[in-house]
């Protein structure tokens, strides 16, 4: 029988002086660090927004603050056999405090970095399972906020 997977991920798209918050990370099975935005899967029962905030402090050590807008989502499928995994990434532009320093209890961030914000989109355009065309679409303001793009991924 076929099976259906739907995850819901908050991401942050936050700007200073023209550089981008990105984070690098490694998973177990990941050959080397790869560039990410900070973001994460929303916890069953937690707000969108609280997840955002948890997120961000956890791989950044930054705090989220003010109130956050939907920048842009992208929904992700994969046909994985006979099942389909769905994913809704939710990307809020939001303004952050503090001081880098992640605290990922997962352990899989190696570390979070403001970067230019052209050399971050081609840090994430080696990504193979990252799309920049909504974030680059976005950060030149050729979509309006919340756009929602769709991405298949066999």
């Amino acid at each position: 029988m076929p099976s259906h997977v739907f995850n819901l991920i908050a991401s942050a798209v936050a700007r200073r002086n023209g550089d981008l918050l990105l984070v690098q990370q490694q998973g177990p099975d990941d050959p080397h660090p790869y560039w990410w935005l900070p973001s994460g899967q929303v916890e069953l029962g937690e707000g969108l927004l609280a997840g955002l905030a948890r997120e961000v402090l956890e791989e950044t050590g930054l705090t989220v603050v003010g109130t956050p807008t939907i920048a842009f989502v992208v929904q992700v499928l994969r046909h994985r056999g006979e099942g389909l995994q769905q994913w809704f990434v939710c990307h809020f532009a939001c303004e952050v405090a503090g001081n880098l320093g992640p605290q990922d209890p997962d352990g899989l961030i190696v570390s979070a970095h403001w970067v230019q914000e052209q050399v971050a989109l081609e840090h994430l355009g080696k990504n193979s399972d990252y799309d920049c065309e909504p974030l680059h679409r976005w950060l030149c303001g050729e979509a309006a906020p919340g756009a929602v793009y769709t991405v298949k991924i066999n």
